[in-house]
């Protein structure tokens, strides 16, 4: 019953979708420009900042913040919400996927952990049944966690890797089980800045049998006509039922989409 909109400065706006018309504005949500919102409920609902913050808000109560969540070091850009286990997944320019126990929040915050990290973190998604999580990168990468748990804090080398394998635009990312294709060539074998180190790449991808938890699989995008050159995931969208994932990629020049 009410649209949401993030703005470039610190603002957020709230509208009636019927009537169009303009019920609130909350001028200073945050101390800089307000990336996303994400309702939680249909009441409460988080927004994620370039001041590295994150606040929840209840449309009940509108004048002040449920409470302000600190624990990222870099701009905040998505927010996503696992309606299993009330948890809120955030990421940011820091590299890091963090959750937030939203059962246990006071007017201090919620417990939080580190989740995930990788370098050039751009987005984060998850699927609609939460059974994925999908990081994109400015590196040029797509990383792909199959058998989603949220509740198992992943260190690097900690999970194992289903293959590295180049994609056209036409793959479904629906069908990467662990028994597709094999890896044509790690990205990590490239140069040195991909997500992984290659020694752990090497150990994880000779694994055999069923896919257990929270194994990861990386992508590189194949962008027509674009082979030899970088590019950057600027943005990523998930179709409503997991079927398919929208990439938008920039060339490391700035002078392609």
């Amino acid at each position: 019953s009410v649209l949401t909109v993030a703005c470039e400065q610190t603002e957020v706006l709230l509208f009636d979708p019927i009537s169009s018309k303009h019920i609130k504005t909350l001028s200073e949500a945050h101390e800089d420009c307000v990336n996303n919102i994400r309702f939680l409920d249909n009441r409460l609902f988080a927004t994620c900042s370039d001041d590295t913050t994150i606040a929840l808000w209840d449309l009940r109560k509108l004048n002040t913040k449920v409470c302000t969540l600190h624990g990222h070091t870099s701009w905040v850009k998505n927010i996503e919400y696992d309606t299993n286990t009330r948890l809120l997944v955030t990421s940011g320019f820091d590299g890091n996927v963090i959750i937030w126990d939203t059962n246990r929040c006071t007017e201090d915050g919620c417990p939080h952990k580190k989740f995930f990290h990788t370098r050039f973190l751009m987005r984060m998604r998850l699927t609609p049944d939460c059974s994925k999580m999908l990081i994109s990168t400015s590196s040029g990468y797509l990383l792909i966690l199959h058998d989603l748990d949220l509740n198992k804090s992943l260190e690097v080398g900690s999970y194992p890797i289903l293959r590295a394998r180049r994609t056209t635009s036409s793959s479904d990312i629906t069908s990467s089980g662990s028994s597709g294709p094999r890896a044509v060539g790690s990205p990590c074998h490239q140069h040195d800045s991909g997500p992984l180190s290659e020694k752990h790449m090497s150990r994880s991808s000779q694994r055999e049998g069923g896919s257990p938890r929270n194994s990861l699989e990386v992508l590189t995008p194949e962008v027509p006509g674009e082979r030899d050159r970088g590019n950057c995931i600027t943005s990523l969208q998930l179709h409503p039922k997991g079927w398919a994932t929208l990439l938008r990629c920039s060339s490391n020049t700035d002078d392609q989409e």
